[in-house]
């Protein structure tokens, strides 16, 4: 009897270890079902969700998965009218995508030159200095692996002041005295409707300003977007230095900023989006006309470029512009990259010669020693 107790015993504790190991089993299976789950709905989301990535506006495409890889804006400013250069580079494709700008004044849009973007990428560029290692090398036990340092309109109607199209872009510029008639116009023709668009706005057309609605559609019928898109400059009066940003409060993603500004003088930042977020300062300094064909027409007789980058990791904290004054003098700046010379190997030789010539001569003392005693 006692022993058949003990094999009942036996037996139901394997089967109640038997039940708890199912139960695990089960749950594992449920929690990884779960983060599958929350991993493809992120990524569905992400793919489904539209693209707003520039920074003065909102660009948008028809297409998911198609967004602004980079965005980049010249600013050039003379003391009474302010030239903006915006240049996009789509990543993906699509058939259609919107893009809208507030500006204080009456617009003159033009296309740019596609050049111009690589000449500012080039004189900003961070000047590379050298610094010498006489650690020595020994070939033999080296691997590789070596780090670098480094105008007005009718209360509650929309106006359009003019259309134009000029490349991949239909332009249209509008004036409005209710925000939200201005939201609604752009809805009603193909322009993105983000939650909070209509706030916004409100800002902008209090103050009076104009807004350039651009439709991007491929120069060639059945053609796409995609890649670097020509440059779009837009030229306006203003006693200011101003990039609006207002209308990225929208965007659900970060925003990466670079800014390059030409005036006469070196321009710091006075007010930014996002209070206590200021931009990282890259490059100051005077250049010259003839330092670049492509920038000959901003440039003059000469100017004072500067270079500012920004990330603005939460859009939804953007509370204003970026707006730029004459700094307290012209400090220029450019960053450094430094780069290590080698020069172990010199002393690797040095190293080994000295060796040389202290065995040769402590072998003559042995011979002289040995020579002496045999006397």
């Amino acid at each position: 009897m006692l022993f058949a107790r003990r094999g009942v015993e036996r037996d139901r504790l394997r089967n109640m270890i038997r039940q708890k190991e199912v139960v695990v089993v089960v749950r594992a299976c449920r929690s990884l079902i779960m983060v599958f789950t929350v991993l493809a709905g992120a990524l569905l989301f992400s793919v489904a969700s539209p693209a707003w990535a520039c920074g003065c506006g909102a660009y948008v495409p028809d297409h998911p998965g198609s967004s602004v890889a980079d965005e980049r804006a010249l600013i050039a400013w003379d003391g009474s009218t302010e030239d903006i250069l915006m240049s996009l580079s789509v990543t993906g494709s699509s058939d259609r995508a919107a893009w809208v700008m507030p500006v204080p004044s009456a617009a003159r849009i033009t296309l740019g030159d596609t050049e111009v973007f690589s000449e500012l990428a080039r004189i900003t560029a961070p000047r590379i200095e050298y610094r010498d290692s006489w650690w020595p090398t020994i070939p033999w036990l080296v691997w590789a692996g070596s780090a670098s340092d480094t105008a007005g309109a009718p209360a509650g109607a929309v106006n359009v002041l003019g259309r134009q199209r000029l490349g991949p872009f239909d332009v249209t510029r509008l004036a409005a005295n209710d925000p939200t008639a201005l939201a609604n116009w752009l809805s009603d023709n193909g322009f993105p409707h983000p939650d909070g668009l209509d706030d916004n706005l409100a800002p902008y057309v209090a103050d009076g300003w104009e807004v350039v609605a651009v439709q991007l559609v491929p120069a060639e019928e059945g053609g796409s977007l995609s890649g670097a898109l020509q440059p779009l400059r837009l030229s306006f009066a203003s006693d200011t230095v101003i990039y609006p940003m207002r209308l990225s409060r929208s965007a659900t993603t970060s925003q990466y900023i670079d800014l390059y500004v030409l005036a006469d003088h070196r321009m710091d930042p006075s007010a930014v989006p996002v209070a206590g977020d200021r931009p990282t300062l890259e490059f100051a300094g005077r250049i010259e006309r003839s330092d670049s064909p492509a920038l000959a027409d901003y440039v003059d007789d000469g100017a004072f470029l500067t270079r500012w980058k920004n990330t603005i990791w939460d859009p939804a904290a953007i509370g204003g512009d970026y707006v730029f004054e004459q700094a307290a003098s012209d400090t220029p700046f450019q960053q450094v990259t430094y780069r290590t010379r080698d020069r172990g190997h010199i002393t690797y030789l040095i190293l080994v010669a000295s060796i040389g010539v202290l065995g040769l001569a402590g072998a003559v003392l042995v011979i002289r020693r040995m020579m002496r005693s045999g006397r």
